[in-house]
């Protein structure tokens, strides 16, 4: 029997507006379209977060980072959401960005897993992994610093 702690709440009830209009905050600032929670009852609840100042843009969410990457030494990837930190891939040993590891802008650097749902974390620039942060298996919040990189300044 799986005794694990379960991450999201019982949903027996509707959030109030307040709480769905802090939900869809979170969902806009990590770059995510929707989310669905549904329950054994039948109560169902899609949220979904317009990207469209993103589009008007015509940017993905990654150039602020390149852009202060000029004035400052290293770059942080951070976690995109919330959820358990995986540095290496479930069926690997290797990890995704070991300290001294190149990494493209863009690269898969970690992943955050929610039960059986993984997200992956990506590099917001180019550049040599300089120190990773964050310890295999920690519950992370949204915005937490995973590691490190030191900017090639070509992005």
């Amino acid at each position: 029997m799986n005794n694990a702690p379960k991450l999201i709440p019982a949903f027996d009830t509707l959030p109030d507006p307040d709480e769905i209009a802090r939900i869809a905050g979170w969902l806009a600032d990590a770059g995510l379209e929707s989310l669905e929670l549904s329950n054994d009852a039948g109560i169902r609840l899609l949220i979904r977060v317009p990207q469209a100042a993103q589009a008007e843009e015509g940017q993905d969410r990654l150039p602020a980072p390149a852009r202060l990457a000029e004035a400052v030494d290293t770059v942080a990837a951070t976690a995109p959401y919330f959820g358990h930190l995986c540095l290496t891939h479930p069926l690997r040993d290797v990890p995704f960005a070991p300290v001294g590891a190149q990494v493209s802008r863009n690269d898969v650097v970690a992943l955050l897993t929610l039960e059986s749902l993984q997200l992956p974390v990506r590099a917001p620039v180019s550049g040599e992994v300089v120190d990773v942060v964050a310890q295999p298996g920690a519950l992370l919040g949204y915005g937490a610093k995973i590691l490190e990189i030191r900017p090639d300044h070509q992005d």
